[in-house]
Formats: structure tokens, sequence, C-alpha cells
């Protein structure tokens, strides 16, 4: 007989109901079903609090997605404590950063990065490392030797349950709180959106230090589904993971999504098993957009959502997809986010003014949801500036609101660039270049991309009678900060323009790189 779901601690329904045989997880050539992953989240649990981690307390993961990616968020949530998933991506400095502002006490590191911890010039409050690694790991070893007690919830609904770590326009990652509250206000319908089932098998690419990575596991295991989770993002590689599984629903980034249906492997496999596919994280072009419907003929949805607001914020749903084939003006609406879910209300507001704006009207995307972050992380100036009385949210993105409430993303306010699904931040890649002894001042801006969508150009002004390279640039950049943020261009420059404080009008840099395109973003 089906079992109460444990997954995600009663974020649904408390009558959602799962197959205790079912296999819930795959990862590898291992595949726990649904009792065994109950117990192995019981033990994770145990062997937490056996180790001093309370209410409260943060555990860092560091590693690509896994089973122990997996039990380290149910565990944490078991035990009212927070499961801080680390982008393994940074460079050590930035690693080292995130890690002691999060103040774990308690690491859970996969065995290849491993290295890079060990290195890190400082690891915080961390004074305990788990390894994840092979069958004899200190992971492994150290999970089975714990109780498989079932454990007494004191959860409460403003519990931390994540805290997963996002920029600004300086640069410094904020660790955004997701309460059980946010979660169980987003996974739910998340799940709803993608169509999952007992009998989904969903693939988990995503990273998990992202809300979409993270959201793939819970939405998939509070319906019930099959995780199958792998690290190869490459068209071959999800193509085949894809037949092998007989995955039916896939969560991915647009630009993954192009690489797919282009893909010449994609002819000789069989996709047929595929029920829905998910997109998000930045624009697609509609030809690539037409010729996906056009060569999956499942279920399309578009998403549209923040780390701050525990995921979805608006879908284009597949009703809107399929009409574009035959409707001029729901062609042109394959360009927007589509519309709000339920239970979230979308506004948009004038940058200088605040005050709000008519349909057509360009301005601040602002949102009102149960879905919000409870703030950042010990950054209370900083949560002030977007948490805004009545229950709005700012996210830093400018659109616009057509009549029938479809959205349109224009910019990004805070010159956000988004690099094949990352977010990169300029200011973040000037403070880096700007060590460079040869460079006086430096730019940075998004250019349109056909692989990546957008890439960081560099425009620098050198120190008088200098002439560093290009090449030499960048590697100085990839010394400092993780490759995907570095510039893959610079020119060079005699002045840049400035307004009357000084600040640097990226637009005017941007311009003749988006000259003849109807929005600045790609």
């Amino acid at each position: 007989m089906p079992t109460p779901v444990f997954a995600v601690e009663r974020l649904g329904s408390p009558d959602t109901v799962v197959d205790p045989t079912r296999i819930a997880v795959v990862d590898g050539e291992v595949g726990l079903d649904y009792t065994q992953l109950d117990e192995s989240v019981r033990r994770v649990a145990n062997g937490l609090r056996s180790l001093g981690v309370d209410r409260a307390d943060r555990v860092a993961f560091i590693g690509r997605n896994c089973l122990a990616a997996v039990q380290v968020q149910l565990a944490t949530a078991r035990i009212a404590a927070t499961a801080t998933l680390l982008n393994w991506r940074l460079s050590p400095a930035e690693l080292s950063y995130v890690l002691a502002d999060c103040s774990a006490r308690v690491a859970v590191v996969t065995q290849e990065f491993l290295p890079v911890f060990e290195a890190l010039p400082d690891r915080g409050s961390v004074d305990t490392v788990l390894v994840v690694g092979d069958d004899d790991s200190s992971w492994s070893t150290w999970s089975a030797a714990q109780s498989s007690d079932p454990i007494e919830s004191t959860a409460h609904d403003d519990d931390v349950v994540l805290q997963l770590y996002t920029s600004g326009t300086t640069g410094r990652p904020k660790g955004a709180m997701l309460t059980r509250t946010s979660l169980r206000e987003c996974i739910p319908d998340t799940a709803a959106v993608w169509a999952l089932d007992p009998s989904s098998v969903v693939l988990s690419v995503l990273p998990m230090f992202h809300i979409a990575g993270a959201g793939t596991a819970l939405a998939s295991l509070l319906a019930g589904a099959q995780l199958v989770i792998s690290n190869d993002p490459s068209p071959s590689g999800m193509l085949a993971t894809i037949e092998r599984h007989g995955v039916t629903n896939l969560i991915v980034a647009s630009l993954m999504l192009q690489g797919l249906i282009e893909s010449p492997d994609a002819e000789h496999t069989d996709l047929s098993s595929i029920r829905t596919v998910s997109y998000g994280a930045a624009p697609i072009s509609g030809a690539v957009l037409q010729h996906a419907i056009d060569r999956l003929g499942c279920r399309i949805v578009q998403a549209y959502g923040l780390t701050e607001t525990a995921g979805i914020l608006a879908i284009l749903d597949d009703d809107d997809h399929a009409r574009s084939a035959t409707d001029p003006l729901a062609l042109e609406r394959l360009r927007s986010c589509g519309r709000g879910r339920p239970g979230v209300d979308l506004r948009i507001v004038d940058i200088q003014t605040g005050e709000v704006l008519p349909p057509g009207e360009p301005g601040e995307v602002q949102a009102r949801t149960g879905r919000l972050m409870s703030g950042y992380w010990n950054r209370p100036d900083e949560t002030a500036e977007v948490l805004l009385p009545g229950g709005w949210f700012r996210t830093g993105d400018v659109g616009v609101l057509d009549a029938d409430g479809y959205l349109f993303l224009r910019d990004r306010l805070k010159d956000t660039i988004i690099s094949g699904g990352e977010n990169v931040y300029p200011a973040e890649v000037e403070d880096a270049l700007q060590w460079h002894p040869d460079v006086a001042r430096v730019a940075i801006i998004g250019v349109p991309d056909d692989r990546w969508g957008e890439t960081p150009l560099a425009v620098v002004v050198r120190t008088v009678g200098s002439s560093p390279t290009e090449a030499e640039l960048i590697a100085f950049a990839r010394d400092r900060i993780a490759h995907y943020k570095c510039p893959t261009r610079v020119v060079f420059a005699d002045d840049l323009p400035v307004n009357a404080t000084g600040k640097v009008l990226r637009r005017e840099l941007r311009e003749p790189y988006w000259a003849g395109r109807d929005r600045r973003i790609n």
C-alpha cells in the first residue's frame, strides 16, 4: 500500500501518497526506492544531529548533483536545519567567502572537489567534513552507521529550508533564505506546471545550487516520481540519458534545449518518452523554439522565476506554444514569459517614481506572492531594498505587461548579463580586471552571442604607456574569478562615457552591439 510522502516534509497535501517500492532517485548505477531513500534520509538526519547540527544551523554541500545532495536537502529539513548548496564553479576566493558567510559547521564535499576545499584560504566555521566518493567513502560509511529511528518533527513554517546564493550589483553573493512556507507555496505548483505524477521520470541535469535544480528534485519527489540524476548537460549526454531511462520530463535552460534539438544525435535518438519540456533562464529565439515544438511534439512550457521567489512566478503554457503555428498573436507571445501563476501578482512600476504603470509601459517588474524568500542572510539593508511594504518584491528586471497579463522582459535593471543561463555581474568582473596594472578603467557589458545568448565584453582604458593584449587580460581574469564570468572579448577605448556623478553609462557602450534589435536581452 502507498505510504505518506516523506520527501519534502509535508510541503504538499498531507494526503499525498507514493508507492514505497517506486524508484525515487537514480544516480549512476545506484537506485533507491522511496522506502530506501526514506531510511537513508533518517540516518543522515540523525547523524547530523549527533554532530551537533540543530535548528537553523547551516549544512554546506559542495559538489555536482548526486544522491548525497538530495539526502542533505531532505535530512536538514527533517531537523529544521538549513541546506546550503554552494556553487562549485566559483573560484577559491569566491567559494571561501560564501562558505564563511553561511556559517556552516558541517560541510559535505564530493571527492572531486575535496582538493579545492582543502586549498581554500578560509573555511569559515566548518569543523566537520564528510566526503562523498566511492562506496567506501566517509559519507556512506558514516551515514550507514547512524540510527534510522524516526525523527520527531519540530518544523515551523518560518524555518529556512534552503539557503541559495545569488549575487547583486556589488558582486558579493547573498544567501537567499527560502522557508518552508516559500517552498510550500511554490514546489507543489511547480510539480503541476511540469505535469509530474508517480509515472514521471524526471531528468535532473540543472545544478542543484540553482533554484531550478533544487526545485526539480523537490518537485519530483513530492509527486512520487523518479528522479534521474545526470551531470552531463551536453546534447549527446542528455540524449543518451533520455533514451536509456525513458525520461518523461525535461527541465532545462534555453541554451540546453537549443543544443538538444540541433544535435545530429537527436535524429537517431528515441525521444518518444518525453511528455513535457520546461525551459527558461534566458530568452530563446522564435526559430529555435518552433523547431523544438515541431521536433519533440510534446507539451512545452516556459518558466520565469528567481531564487528569491523559490522558483516559478510565471509560465508560458503549452496552449500558447501550440497556437503559435496558426495565431500571429500567439507567435508574438512566444517572446514573452507568459502569465503569473495562481497566487502570484505581477506589476510594472516606474523606475524613478515607483508609480504603477498601465499595460504596454516598460518599467521594473515586481511580484507579490507567498513564494518570497524571508530575506538575505545577515543582509538587512539589502533585504529592505528588494522586499517592499505591501509584500512586493523588486525583481530587478525591466519588462512590460500586455493587456492580457503576458510579461515581456526588456532588459535587466542592474546590468546583469545572462550567459548560458548563468548570471554574470559586471561590477564583479570589473573588480577582477582592475587589479591588472595596465588597466586604468574598465566596463563590462553583455553583447549578443549565438551560442551563449550573451557573453561579457570588456571595454578597457589602458594606463598611459602600457599595451596589454586581449589574451593577457582574459587570462588575468580567469585566475581570479570563475571562467564563465570572464570576458570573451576585450576592446580598448580612450575613455568611458560617464554621467554627472562619474558612473559609467553601460547602455551607451552596449548600444552599438545591440543595434537593430528590439530588446536588450538575447
